[in-house]
């Protein structure tokens, strides 16, 4: 099976599912708003709640392939549910994620160390396989970027009011550069 750790309402594992038709998944997340959309992101796909900094409600070795997708890294734990032979993918932020809305709206940046911490925060039980960054341009909207503002960290480290202000100004549609670095690796 699939686990998406971390997986919000279950959109990428979702993906992962509709392009793998043996492939069932499970998608663990601590909010339950989430889980239940999660829940209903594929037909082959289940919910459970599971705060990733825990013990996950796995099996030791059960889990072929796990999905981390701009959540918090557990190397221990995923060590431990993940095949011997499976692969974890982690998905992190590039550089120049989101570039056109940091100054606009004075929102977080990207660390510029973030490769080297994750790779720290997985080295003692992990080896990378391999790494690339995948970028797209996007046209959006007004409120396809407040949306897309309010799922991030930036949600919680700037003034609403100032925030919702800023998006007004923007002219539209707002061109947004998304860029993601998607890193394998294998269990050591």
């Amino acid at each position: 099976p699939g686990v998406d750790a971390g997986a919000g309402t279950g959109r990428y594992l979702a993906a992962v599912l509709a392009a793998l038709p043996d492939a069932v998944g499970l998608a663990l997340d601590v909010s339950k708003p989430a889980l239940r959309r999660a829940a209903r992101a594929h037909p082959r796909a289940a919910a459970a709640l599971a705060d990733t900094w825990q013990r996950l409600p796995l099996a030791d070795g059960s889990t072929a392939v796990l999905l981390n997708v701009f959540a918090p890294r557990n190397g221990p734990e995923f060590h431990r549910v993940l095949d011997p032979a499976g692969t974890l993918l982690v998905v992190t932020p590039a550089a120049d994620h989101l570039t056109e809305l940091v100054d606009a709206l004075d929102l977080l940046r990207v660390d510029p160390d973030k490769a080297d911490r994750v790779a720290a925060s997985l080295g003692k039980h992990f080896t990378p396989v391999s790494s690339t960054v995948h970028r797209a341009e996007l046209a959006l909207t007004r409120t396809e970027v407040a949306t897309l503002v309010g799922m991030g960290p930036s949600a919680w480290h700037t003034d609403p009011g100032a925030l919702a202000a800023r998006v007004a100004a923007l002219p539209e549609p707002v061109r947004v550069t998304v860029a993601v670095r998607l890193d394998a690796h294998r269990p050591r």
